[in-house]
C-alpha cells in the first residue's frame, strides 16, 4: 500500500511539473512495481501456506522457477544520438540608426508595427541641411552665369584661357558640394533596411541620435536559426545537410530540420565548433533568444544486437545478462558476459556474448542468479 501511495506521489510530482517523467523517474517507478510484486508474492505464498495447514486435503499446485520476461534477439538497426543544447535567433535583426547625427524630429512607427523594406521609419531634422542646399542653389546659378559669360568671351577671343578654367572648376565645386548635401538631407531618413516587425523603439521624438545609437530593434519573426555549439570530439560526425532533431522546450514544439553550416574552425578555449540550423517560423511561434536542443545522430548500426540497458548487470569480471537455456523441457537462466557498445534511448548494443535467436531475461533478472530454473511469463 505504502508503495503503491509512493508511485502516485511520485508520478503526481512530475505531471504538476507540466514534464514527461525521465528514464531514471520510469526506472525508480518499475523498482518500486518489482518490490510490490515480490511482496505479493510471499503473501500468495504465505496464504497457501494457511490454507494447506488449515485444509489437509488441499493440494495446491506450485510450478517450479520465477517468473521472468524474455525477449527475442534479432538483428535490428540501431542508432546512437548525442544532444547538444542551443539558442535560438532570428536571421534578421537589427538594431537601426541613422548614417548621420542630428535631432529626432519625427519616428513614424510605434512598436509591434509590421513594416516592408525600404519604409521610412524615423526622420531627422534637417533645416540646417535645407538651408545649406538653398545657398548652394543660389551660388550655382552666380557660378553658371559667370560661366557662361566667360565662355561667350573667350569664343571672341576675349579674356584668358585661365578664367575660363577658373569659372568651369568654381561652378562643378559647388555641384558637388551640393550632391553631397542631399546625400546627407537622404541619410537624415531612417528606413528599414528589411521587412519585419518593429520590436523595441529605443529612442523619442527630439532626442539626438548619432550612428552605432539604435532608435529602433527591427525583428523578421519568418525564420529563426539555432546556433549552438559542438565538442570537437564529434567533428567528424557532424556534416552540413545532415538532418536533425530540434527540441524546443519552452515552445512546446519540435521539428526536423538540416545542418546549414558547419564552422571550420575550433575555439581554443572551449574546444568546441559551431553549427547553424535554420528553422521557418511563419507562424511566429519561435521567438528569439529562446533555447533549443540539438539531437543529432553519430552513429548507426544496419544489423545489430540490441536489449534493454537495465537488463545488464556488472560484477568484477565485466558486463553480463541471463539467457535462457532450454533443456528436457525446462527453462533455466544463464549467466552470460557480454561485450557492450554504445546505448542510445534505453537500448544498448551487444558486441559480443550474443548471437541471433537468443532468448534475454528482461524482466525478474534481479531475482535470478545462474542456472535457477524460470517460468516464461506470456
Amino acid at each position: 500500500m505504502r508503495t503503491n501511495i509512493l508511485i502516485a506521489v511520485v508520478l503526481l510530482a512530475l505531471v504538476s511539473c507540466g514534464g514527461e517523467p525521465t528514464l531514471e523517474d520510469k526506472k525508480a517507478a518499475l523498482d518500486a512495481k518489482k518490490v510490490e510484486l515480490g511482496k505479493l508474492q510471499n503473501e500468495i505464498s504465505n496464504m497457501e501456506e494457511e490454507l494447506m495447514a488449515a485444509d489437509s486435503s488441499l493440494v495446491i499446485k506450485k510450478e517450479p522457477g520465477i517468473l521472468v520476461e524474455v525477449k527475442g534477439i534479432t538483428p535490428q538497426t540501431f542508432e546512437h544520438y548525442f544532444i547538444i543544447n542551443g539558442g535560438v535567433e532570428a536571421v534578421e535583426q537589427a538594431s537601426v540608426s541613422p548614417e548621420q547625427g542630428g535631432q529626432i524630429k519625427q519616428i513614424l512607427v510605434k512598436e509591434g508595427d509590421r513594416v516592408s523594406a525600404g519604409t521610412t521609419l524615423a526622420k531627422l531634422n534637417t533645416s540646417v541641411i535645407q538651408r545649406n542646399i538653398e545657398e548652394l542653389d543660389n551660388q550655382i546659378t552666380l557660378a553658371q552665369t559667370v560661366y557662361d559669360r566667360q565662355a561667350r568671351l573667350w569664343e571672341k577671343k576675349i579674356g584668358s584661357e585661365i578664367q575660363l578654367l577658373q569659372a568651369k572648376n568654381n561652378l562643378d565645386a559647388l555641384k558637388k558640394k551640393k550632391e553631397t548635401a542631399v546625400a546627407q538631407m537622404a541619410m537624415s531618413t531612417v528606413k528599414a533596411p528589411f521587412s519585419g516587425i518593429v520590436d523595441v523603439l529605443h529612442q523619442k521624438e527630439g532626442e539626438l541620435a548619432a550612428p552605432g545609437m539604435p532608435i529602433l530593434t527591427l525583428v523578421n519573426m519568418n525564420e529563426m536559426k539555432v546556433k549552438a555549439d559542438v565538442s570537437e570530439n564529434y567533428v567528424q560526425s557532424v556534416k552540413p545537410n545532415a538532418e536533425v532533431n530540434v527540441d524546443f522546450p519552452s515552445f512546446g514544439m519540435s521539428t526536423t530540420a538540416t545542418i546549414r553550416s558547419v564552422s571550420n574552425i575550433i575555439n581554443p578555449l572551449n574546444r568546441t565548433f559551431s553549427i547553424e540550423v535554420r528553422i521557418p517560423n511563419n507562424d511566429g511561434s519561435l521567438k528569439p533568444n529562446g533555447i533549443a536542443t540539438i539531437k543529432i545522430k553519430d552513429f548507426t548500426a544496419d544489423s545489430a544486437l540490441v536489449v534493454p540497458a537495465i537488463s545488464i548487470s556488472k560484477d568484477a569480471k565485466g558486463d553480463f545478462l541471463f539467457v535462457i537455456n532450454k533443456e528436457e523441457g525446462k527453462s533455466k537462466a544463464v549467466k552470460t558476459y557480454v561485450q557492450t557498445g554504445r546505448t542510445s534511448s534505453g537500448q544498448t548494443m551487444v558486441i559480443d556474448g550474443l548471437k541471433a535467436g537468443d532468448q534475454v531475461v528482461v524482466e525478474g533478472y534481479n531475482e535470478v542468479a545462474n542456472g535457477d530454473l524460470v517460468r516464461i511469463q506470456g
